[in-house]
């Protein structure tokens, strides 16, 4: 992992997933490349337009100096290779730019958690970020209380998958030494004829790393996999996005909306689509 992106809006939210950006970035030697977007809604109707962005692009590149300043004082992280960068516009189309021109192996965004069953993604920047973005994504909600990779859930419905966009995934799992499990939930309408060859597919791309493949026979796909997740102490659950047709997309969205929605620890979104 040579390149990490992190969008702020210097919220708590934001400031709780930067220790967790912080902490990879120096584990992994790789770049920390910080961003905050700003914009000015409906500007046509507001006078002085130029006047009021140049003041919101001075006020970003203030509080990114800040930022930055604050965490080369800390002795923990003032080796650590940081850019940054204000940007105008909206925060989706400022990453498809970065992605563009630059190779990002993953994004890390802060978002409000969770309390007991509460949607934390819906209609937010993160799960925008995460519908749009080419790149693996970490989203670490407020609730996390300790940076920790050594138990990983990933969902699977052990369709294929791209081997490829499993490298940030692999490779972090090697850095922490995690134990991975692979659940699958079967419900009575699971349809996968080729269910043997593509766990044999994921047990290749996991080769080296302690896993473990578990099967749950439930139609309520979300609650399934949560009372997995608390029941197997996982640290993180790991999700694969993937690029259906119109109709399997819809279902497909709408589950991985919800996992991300109902947990209170960060979850790792491998992008394949």
């Amino acid at each position: 992992m040579k390149t990490i992106l992190f969008p702020t809006d210097f919220s708590e939210n934001a400031n709780h997933a930067m220790q967790f950006a912080l902490q990879l970035a120096k584990d992994f030697d790789a770049r920390l490349h910080i961003i905050n977007t700003y914009q000015i809604p409906y500007a046509t109707s507001v006078p002085n337009v130029y006047n009021l962005l140049e003041a919101l692009k001075k006020n970003s590149i203030d509080d990114l100096n800040k930022c930055v300043n604050g965490i080369k004082s800390n002795p923990d992280y003032n080796n650590l290779n940081i850019t940054h960068d204000a940007i105008a516009g909206d925060l989706i189309n400022a990453i498809a730019e970065i992605e563009s021109n630059h190779s990002i192996d993953l994004i890390v965004l802060g978002t409000k958690g969770a309390s007991g069953i509460k949607e934390i993604l819906i209609g937010s920047n993160a799960e925008q970020v995460v519908y749009h973005s080419k790149s693996s994504v970490l989203v670490v909600p407020n609730q996390t209380t300790e940076f920790s990779f050594n138990n990983i859930t990933l969902a699977s419905d052990l369709t294929p998958v791209d081997e490829k966009k499993f490298n940030t995934f692999v490779s972090l799992c090697k850095k922490y030494q995690t134990k991975v499990t692979v659940v699958s939930i079967q419900t009575k309408n699971s349809v996968n004829e080729n269910e043997t060859t593509n766990h044999h597919q994921l047990n290749e791309i996991l080769s080296g790393l302690e896993h473990q493949f578990q099967m749950i026979k439930n139609d309520d796909i979300t609650n399934s996999l949560n009372s997995f997740v608390e029941e197997n102490q996982s640290n993180i659950l790991a999700l694969i996005s993937k690029k259906y047709s119109f109709f399997e997309n819809i279902f497909h969205k709408s589950i991985t909306n919800k996992l991300a929605c109902h947990t209170k620890i960060p979850i790792f979104v491998i992008k394949e689509k």
